[in-house]
């Protein structure tokens, strides 16, 4: 009797434990405008010789249209070793668009604007996200705002981004 009981415990336990690990991305990145275009930036140390378990994953950077009327990758890069200095603030940020000489499955296409995005990159990096939208202000000026989500659906909000952990 207590075996089962055990057993059950166990059979219960493991999806409790993947469940509470278990997470879309390690940190938020941070994003800002730059010559017009959005630019990204880590808001979390990163380490020029990535951990073991990274390391030889290549660094990817992808943009994703979270819009209900038009979802899809807008953008999709790999390289395979990252030359540039680390994005570790604005002023060394990775730009939208960037190609590389090694993998673009997707070139850059043109952004609208008041469409939710989401920014992403990952592997040597660990795993890194930032949701946003690019509005206009009052003087006609691109600004990001933040994204919300009400029942599944990404929208637009006019709160200007923070680039900071939740």
């Amino acid at each position: 009797m207590n075996y089962s009981k055990a057993a059950l415990a166990a059979i219960f336990a493991i999806p409790m434990y993947a469940l509470a690990i278990s997470k879309p991305y390690d940190a938020v990145a941070g994003a800002m405008m730059r010559d017009g275009t959005p630019c990204f930036y880590s808001l979390v140390p990163l380490s020029a010789e990535p951990p073991g378990y990274l390391r030889g994953m290549g660094i990817s950077l992808r943009l994703f249209n979270e819009s209900p009327r038009a979802p899809g990758y807008l953008w999709d890069t790999w390289f395979k070793t990252w030359t540039r200095k680390l994005p570790t603030s604005p002023a060394t940020c990775v730009p939208y668009g960037i190609a590389s000489p090694d993998k673009t499955p997707r070139p850059p296409q043109a952004l609208r604007h008041d469409e939710p995005l989401s920014f992403s990159f990952g592997g040597e990096w660990g795993r890194q996200n930032v949701r946003f939208c690019i509005r206009k202000d009052d003087q006609g000026h691109d600004y990001l705002t933040k994204v919300v989500r009400h029942n599944g659906v990404a929208a637009c909000t006019a709160e200007p981004l923070k680039n900071d952990q939740p």
